[in-house]
């Protein structure tokens, strides 16, 4: 019943609780509907002053950006008066930012008077041009400068013999050059001013490049001037070295001028930068090639080292000639003029051969080696060098072709060319060309009057033509070849050879009786023992006088010579004397003995003493 009345009491303490909440309640409701009728009339008060205030804040900025404008406007209009000292004095290499500035702020007047089109602004307008006209001098000035400074001639032999790139130009002088170009070429035609920064950059570096390459091409001249050898030796003219040293430069160049100059001035830039180091490259090169029009048989092997290099490096020259987008024939016709000397050479060599047949001067008097041997093999040698160049050229005069009208040449040939190799034509070439020293040699040798010195003659020549087939034109010449100068080297050996027969002649007898010697001699025999040692003697004086100044330089074929005589001469010397020192065929055989057997053979050791030095 205690709890109940608890309850209950409890419940009453709510409901009051409650009522004097919503007693609150009501009158919070009808305070903030005062407070939002009164902000309502508010708002309707404050709104036309907020919109009035608007206006006037809006008012006052145009105001000010109009003041502004008007005082930036008449700030252009003696703009030339404050920049004009600035611009005239040029820009300080070590601070160019200030001086662009200054530009750009001539630029920004230009282009705002140039805007409003008042009659009172063209005056200012033009003004503001010439002072940028004078801007742009001294940046092109300023250009020039900084280019020269880093356009100094450099050796490039001393980078081609080490086998190292040509040098640029360093990167921070490169970026500021770029700077400066691009500014260039991107401000002037805003003055319609036509910037001479490109020709400024095709005249210093030109320079550059023909002074750095100046040596070199006097140097190519000079060299086959004054070379030491009456031939020209592979690789001693400077010219494939200038060749080397202008690719380089070439190519270096295009590097330069990519990162220097305007994409769209770049490749006219290019080709007019290299065109005149490239007009003396080629005139070195027509200077060379007239040259050797001149000593065809002692130049044209300069005119085979000029093609390999170039020929080598047509694929360089002609991506020189795509960058620049040039076709340069005067590079072509080099090329083609040191080809028709090359073509010029093969025939006119065998003529020159042809042409010694009637020719008796020179003749040497002792049988040596003749000199057109020499040289002939000297130049055969000599064309092997160039090898694979020779049988290019072969192959374009057509197989043959070096010889139309030879009815002596070893090989009936297709004229053309066709379906002959390369090794094959030069086969062919080398053939005739030994072909033809073989007959000129004949007909030379024809002018001795001893058929011992003649054997000598054309032993020792084809013998050193047999020589030199083995040991230099094996990879030419095939064993046909070898072979027939094998059997003509043989054959004037034997014939030389049997020039001493009359002198071995007076030795042979046969006074043998029963098995025995016969010691004494009847006076017919006597007498006749003597005529036969008084005539060995004579034949062999004579004969060593005449053949001691016979000359085999070869020493290995003079000792062969020499041992074949002393194999038939002391056997049959030593046998007679042996026979009729026991004989009583003189009362003074001293007479007629004349000669030991060691005295002999020193004697025939001693042959051809003139061939040796």
């Amino acid at each position: 019943m205690d709890r109940l009345d608890e309850e209950s009491a409890d419940l009453d303490f709510l409901e009051e609780n409650l009522k004097n909440t919503e007693a609150l309640t009501e009158k919070m409701t009808s305070m903030l509907n005062v407070f939002d009728d009164r902000l309502v009339r508010l708002e309707a008060s404050i709104l036309p002053i907020h919109k009035s205030t608007l206006t006037l804040t809006k008012l006052a900025d145009n105001i000010d950006r109009t003041r502004n404008g008007v005082l930036e406007i008449i700030g252009y209009f003696d703009l030339v008066e404050r920049e004009e000292m600035t611009i005239k004095r040029g820009p300080n290499e070590n601070d160019l930012e200030s001086y662009l500035n200054s530009i750009g702020k001539c630029k920004k007047a230009i282009e705002v008077l140039g805007g409003m089109r008042l009659k009172s602004s063209e005056k200012v307008i033009g003004q503001l041009k010439q002072l940028l006209r004078t801007a742009m001098l001294q940046l092109e000035d300023l250009f020039r400068l900084w280019l020269t400074s880093r356009s100094n001639p450099i050796e490039p032999l001393s980078f081609i013999t080490k086998n190292l790139d040509i040098p640029g130009i360093p990167q921070g002088p490169l970026q500021n050059l770029a700077r400066l170009s691009s500014y260039l070429a991107t401000f002037g035609p805003e003055l319609s001013y036509n910037s001479d920064f490109v020709n400024v950059y095709v005249e210093v570096r030109s320079i550059y490049l023909t002074k750095s390459l100046k040596s070199l091409a006097q140097g190519s001249i000079s060299t086959a001037e004054k070379r030491s050898t009456p031939v020209y030796e592979k690789g001693t003219c400077g010219f494939n070295s200038y060749t080397d040293a202008i690719l380089k430069m070439f190519k270096t160049e295009y590097e330069v001028a990519d990162k220097i100059l305007p994409l769209e001035s770049v490749m006219t830039g290019y080709r007019d930068t290299i065109q005149m180091p490239l007009d003396n490259y080629v005139e070195t090169g027509r200077t060379l090639n007239n040259r050797i029009k001149k000593n065809m048989q002692t130049d044209v092997f300069l005119a085979f080292d000029m093609m390999e290099s170039l020929n080598k490096n047509v694929g360089a020259f002609e991506e020189v000639f795509r960058l620049a987008g040039k076709k340069d024939s005067a590079y072509g016709d080099l090329l083609h003029a040191l080809r028709a000397i090359a073509l010029r050479s093969f025939p006119e060599f065998i003529d020159e051969i042809k042409n010694n047949r009637a020719k008796a001067i020179n003749l040497p008097n002792d049988g040596t080696i003749h000199e057109l041997t020499i040289t002939t093999l000297q130049h055969l040698k000599r064309l092997t060098d160039y090898q694979e160049t020779v049988e290019t050229m072969l192959l374009t005069l057509g197989d043959g072709n070096w010889n139309p009208s030879e009815k002596d040449a070893n090989f009936s040939r297709d004229k053309t060319g066709r379906g002959v190799s390369g090794n094959v034509v030069i086969q062919h070439y080398f053939a005739d060309v030994l072909e033809s020293l073989t007959i000129t040699l004949d007909s030379k040798a024809k002018s001795y009057k001893k058929t011992a010195l003649t054997c000598i003659f054309l032993l020792n020549n084809y013998h050193h033509v047999l020589k030199s087939i083995r040991t230099q034109f094996y990879s030419v010449l095939d064993s046909e070849i070898e072979y027939k100068y094998e059997k003509m080297v043989k054959k004037f050996y034997d014939g030389y050879q049997d020039t001493w027969r009359t002198c071995f002649a007076n030795l042979m007898d046969t006074y043998v009786r029963g098995g025995s010697l016969k010691s004494a001699l009847g006076s017919n025999e006597k007498a006749n023992v003597k005529e036969k040692f008084k005539n060995f003697n004579t034949e062999f004086e004579e004969t060593y006088k005449v053949h001691k100044g016979y000359a085999v330089p070869d020493l290995d074929l003079r000792s062969q010579i020499i041992k074949d005589i002393k194999v038939v001469l002391m056997p049959v010397y030593n046998r007679f004397l042996e026979k009729h020192q026991q004989t009583e065929f003189s009362k003074n055989p001293t007479k007629y003995i004349k000669y030991d057997p060691q005295t002999l053979e020193n004697m025939v050791n001693r042959l051809f003493d003139g061939s040796i030095s």
